[in-house]
């Protein structure tokens, strides 16, 4: 049986198949990991989750701050192996490394100096256990990808000696082309909206440095306070896309921008509508539609949700720029998603729709655990965007609140799952699922449904933390159709750009229609730089094989880790395999002269042939 081992910093991930035979599409609670998980990294063979202890520590995690959690989808089982992290990755970025890694950088200055007591409730108490120990919001951190299973089951894999020559509380972080990291943004601390001269930091900065340790931005200057995990991609031209509040950059890393912002050029400003600040608190969700070698790699971002300008209600705008490379690109109203919703996650998913969810209806993100004085209203109905004809759909309602601090991610099944919020204790503020403002209820804790509940959460009261892992099956797994099925490929296969390569089949699938090469994630606060669907030209296809090319660099599909799903005429996606996609010598297979549209056996006599990389061994 397969199984998902999860890390509450770092968390295995094979997802168990779930059977295309199923006949109902929907939601399902996976069960409780007894931590709140608030950010999500996929690497292989497991998904790197945090979970926030500080300044809250569990009993379940025996006080770590992050923590191995080996599940079995089928059953919901899960165990545990610490994992801690000294320094506070509380409000950090995240991006894959180059070599399938993950960075995690900025955080928290909180330190483990003031632990809660048992008035949080029974699994809760004054253990520290060495976890959070120092302030850790200038940390670059890596977590390192260790070589067996059993080093990641023991807990190995941090590096968080590197430091940053500024502080950095909701940076985010793009990894680019050529391995580096862009880091952008992010105050000194905490917002203090008091004093907001007092944390502005409007710069950006590369890992490994260059130029100078931190360089000035205009655009994060005029937009603060918001400029907190602006929204930013590496594009196929080499740039970088840098949004905040509603004005859009391009920065050209390979051009130093001395004294005057010589790399940083201004494009269009996105459509007056009624809408805040497209950024957080008002948080929107972004995501690149499906990239398509026939189309010679293009790209369209689009952003969704958020909060209206003339009120707090959630926003169903959504925006989209093509290529914003190209001279004179514009952004363009798009159709409303069903659901208004501030705080959305989205997932790429193997057929090239995209799943929105979470979120709330009214508010602003923000507040610490517990201050649902910010947020009301979850929005439990799940959107489907569909790019080739761009509509959407809406779908079956999830069960659990995810509300601030939350995510989903796409696992290796088709799958989505979501983790997190902070305010599971809701309707003991508001009374209903679907109470909200008046607005000073923003500031007024007293307002609360239960009184007895605030401003100190008692034994008898919910705890503000959501410990369950909830899964998305959509509907290509529950048709009854089959799927198709890629054999498992070595160890480490490393696949490099603008390589043709072959994969192998299993005939007794699916008919393949089509490869989606979907890199391997990180998420959090609704900002999830990694995620991108390239499909490339199917070169050859027959029943036990496939033949494509690698895209052509780094700027197109960015080096890491990657899933390779082949995906069936009716729309159902194969179990992917993981290749990690990066620089070296080009490769090529021969390609049959029979035709694919046959679907004879002659791939395998080729096959015989060619180097075979992909059989498991």
């Amino acid at each position: 049986m397969s199984k998902l081992y999860a890390l509450a910093v770092v968390l295995w991930a094979v997802a168990g198949g779930v059977d295309a035979g199923a006949t109902k599409p929907g939601w399902r609670v996976l069960g409780n990991v007894f931590s709140c998980l608030l950010w999500l990294c996929l690497v292989p063979k497991k998904l790197t989750i945090y979970g926030k202890n500080y300044p809250w520590i569990s009993n379940y995690t025996n006080g770590a701050t992050s923590t191995i959690i080996t599940i079995d989808p089928d059953v919901g089982s899960i165990s545990y192996v610490v994992n801690p992290l000294l320094y506070n990755a509380f409000c950090a970025g995240h991006s894959q490394a180059a070599d399938g890694g993950i960075h995690v950088i900025g955080g928290d200055y909180q330190s483990s100096s003031f632990l809660s007591d048992h008035s949080y409730g029974p699994n809760y108490s004054m253990v520290d256990n060495e976890t959070f120990l120092f302030n850790g919001i200038d940390r670059i951190r890596l977590y390192e990808l260790p070589s067996t299973n059993t080093d990641i089951e023991s807990g190995s894999g941090w590096t968080e000696e590197l430091v940053m020559t500024t502080a950095r509380w909701y940076p985010t972080v793009v990894t680019l082309g050529d391995g580096t990291v862009f880091i952008a943004g992010g105050d000194t601390r905490n917002i203090n909206f008091d004093n907001l001269t007092d944390t502005i930091n409007p710069t950006y900065e590369f890992y490994p440095s260059r130029y100078k340790a931190s360089l000035f931005s205009s655009l994060l200057q005029w937009s603060f306070p918001h400029n907190l995990y602006p929204i930013s991609f590496a594009l196929p031209g080499g740039k970088i896309l840098l949004l905040a509040s509603n004005r859009t950059v391009l920065i050209d890393p390979d051009v130093d921008p001395g004294d005057n912002e010589a790399n940083t050029v201004s494009i269009a400003s996105l459509p007056v509508l009624d809408h805040a600040p497209w950024i957080y608190p008002h948080t929107p969700t972004s995501f690149i539609l499906p990239i398509r070698e026939s189309n010679n790699y293009s790209l369209t971002i689009m952003v969704c949700g958020g909060t209206k300008n003339s009120s707090f209600y959630a926003s169903s705008d959504c925006v989209a720029i093509d290529n914003p490379e190209f001279p004179n690109a514009q952004w363009k109203i798009m159709p409303n998603m069903p659901s208004a919703r501030l705080m959305p996650d989205s997932a790429i998913l193997p057929d090239g729709t995209i799943l929105l969810t979470n979120g709330v209806g009214w508010g602003q993100a923000g507040g610490n655990a517990g201050q649902n004085n910010f947020g009301a209203a979850p929005v439990f109905t799940t959107d489907l965007y569909h790019p080739e004809n761009n509509t959407w759909t809406s779908l079956e309602l999830s069960t659990v609140a995810r509300m601030y601090h939350s995510g989903a991610i796409l696992l290796n099944d088709g799958s989505v799952i979501t983790t997190g919020s902070e305010m599971a204790n809701y309707l003991e503020f508001w009374g209903t699922p679907t109470t909200v403002g008046p607005d000073a209820a923003f500031a007024n804790l007293s307002q609360g449904y239960n009184q007895n509940c605030y401003p100190v959460v008692e034994i008898a009261c919910t705890l503000p933390w959501e410990l369950r892992i909830e899964q998305y099956t959509p509907s290509y797994l529950t048709s009854g159709n089959p799927r198709p099925i890629v054999k498992p490929f070595a160890t480490g296969t490393v696949l490099t750009y603008n390589s043709t390569v072959a994969i192998q089949l299993d005939s007794t699938g699916a008919d393949v229609q089509q490869i989606s090469l979907i890199r391997y994630t990180t998420t959090t606060h609704s900002t999830n730089t990694d995620q991108r669907l390239i499909i490339p030209i199917l070169l050859y296809v027959n029943k036990t094989v496939a033949i494509f090319r690698i895209p052509p660099n780094g700027s197109v599909a960015p080096p890491g880790n990657w899933h390779v799903f082949a995906v069936s005429g009716s729309g159902v996606p194969s179990i992917a395999q993981t290749v990690l996609l990066g620089n070296g010598t080009v490769t090529t297979v021969p390609i049959p002269t029979t035709s694919s549209s046959s679907r004879q056996h002659a791939g395998a006599v080729v096959l015989a042939a060619m180097w075979i990389i992909f059989l498991a061994y």
